[in-house]
């Protein structure tokens, strides 16, 4: 009879144990569409998300530098940005002379209280180095002349600031080749070497279009570049902009019925083919656009030239109104019939309203929004989220909120 007793003791310390393994490792998602349908199907293990660190990564442009608040919940702080010149030096100056404004203000007080503010916290401070003209790109990443300088650069401001990570920020819109993506994945392969060997503690991450794993038309070979990078922050969001011919979710995290040409789930399907899910970092907007459209339906058309970008804190100063009142920000002066609403397949909320007698649709981020995010990335084990952009929150801590809860 002891020998029954002491066998089942042990059953039932098996099953105790296996509830508090559970309740540890495993964070159950919220209740949503992502857990109802087949929508992730396609991973082909079975992952079981972990309470362990993820990397919160938040972009400072230059312009919020005065509007930006240090949160607990960031573990990284990135500021936009220096610019790349095509000999691969570091622009101080603009064409017409004048200083640059991302140089001016990391020569600032501000910026090194900040830097103090999230070694306070044990957080990093990483610096955005960018490149946008294609001309410039092009003869940057074919002359390894260029490259050197650029070393060269990179020296003086590891030596200058308290950086503890670079942000490789290079678009290219231009007529894309072979060559020139050979060439970028050996310039990331030199810069992954020479930070190695002569600083060994500074990181590298760089940023893409969500669509970059899905094609090789584009100049980031992300299966290649992915050795040389700690990080790969999928821009997951400009789904739809202020050009725009429809209305439409900035960063829709599904599509359903063809509603949406393309979405987030569908891009991170190719990303995890190519790159470990633990460099991933998912791109979350903290912004939106708005349009003057032909109708108060959520996909109605826009009229030409009439897009606008609007940050959450914006979207909220419109949601406050009441109706009639008068609003100290030009942008709203006079809207009338305010209403949110919810796309419940993209998983975005959205804003109609009327002005001057025109209609307008606004689709931006929320707390929800952002939540839903949150779940995907946790569902796919990533590494973490990277923000666009710090500064674009109101006063509020709603959205990190929702990130302290869904990290």
């Amino acid at each position: 009879m002891s020998k029954i007793f002491f066998s089942i003791f042990l059953f039932l310390l098996l099953i105790l144990v296996t509830l508090i393994s559970i309740n540890v490792f495993y964070d159950a998602p919220l209740f949503s569409s992502i857990n109802n349908n087949s929508r992730l199907r396609y991973l082909k293990e079975l992952i079981i998300p972990k309470k362990d660190h993820k990397v919160v990564y938040g972009f400072l442009p230059y312009w919020n530098i005065d509007d930006i608040k240090i949160e607990k919940e960031l573990t990284h702080l990135s500021f936009f940005g220096l610019n790349i010149a095509a000999d691969g030096s570091i622009s101080t100056r603009d064409e017409d002379g004048n200083i640059d404004p991302g140089y001016k203000i990391i020569n600032e007080e501000s910026f090194l209280d900040l830097t103090e503010q999230m070694k306070s916290q044990n957080g990093q401070t990483e610096l955005v180095l960018k490149q946008f003209n294609a001309d410039d790109i092009s003869a940057f990443i074919n002359n390894e002349k260029a490259h050197l300088n650029f070393f060269k650069s990179l020296d003086s401001i590891l030596l200058a600031y308290p950086i503890s990570g670079i942000n490789i920020d290079i678009e290219y819109a231009g007529e894309n080749s072979q060559a020139l993506r050979e060439n970028f994945v050996k310039f990331m392969r030199k810069l992954d070497w020479y930070l190695d060997t002569k600083y060994k503690d500074i990181k590298i991450s760089i940023d893409v279009y969500a669509s970059a794993a899905s094609t090789d038309q584009s100049v980031w070979d992300i299966k290649a570049i992915s050795q040389y990078v700690d990080y790969i922050v999928v821009m997951a969001y400009d789904f739809h902009q202020r050009g725009s011919e429809q209305a439409g979710p900035v960063a829709p995290l599904f599509s359903e019925d063809g509603k949406w040409n393309k979405d987030i789930n569908q891009n991170l399907k190719m990303f995890l083919d190519q790159v470990p899910r633990e460099k991933i970092l998912l791109g979350i907007p903290f912004y939106g656009y708005g349009w003057q459209t032909d109708s108060s339906n959520p996909r109605s058309n826009t009229y030409a030239d009439t897009g606008f970008t609007v940050s959450y804190k914006k979207a909220k100063e419109l949601l406050n109104l009441n109706e009639g009142e008068v609003s100290s920000d030009s942008a709203w002066l006079g809207a009338t019939q305010i209403k949110k609403s919810f796309d419940s397949d993209a998983l975005s909320p959205y804003i109609t309203y009327k002005q001057d007698g025109e209609l307008y649709t606004i689709y931006y981020e929320d707390a929800q929004s952002i939540a839903y995010k949150l779940e995907y990335a946790r569902q796919l084990d990533l590494a973490g989220i990277a923000i666009w952009a710090l500064g674009y929150e109101d006063n509020n801590r709603e959205l990190w909120q929702a990130i302290a809860n869904g990290i």
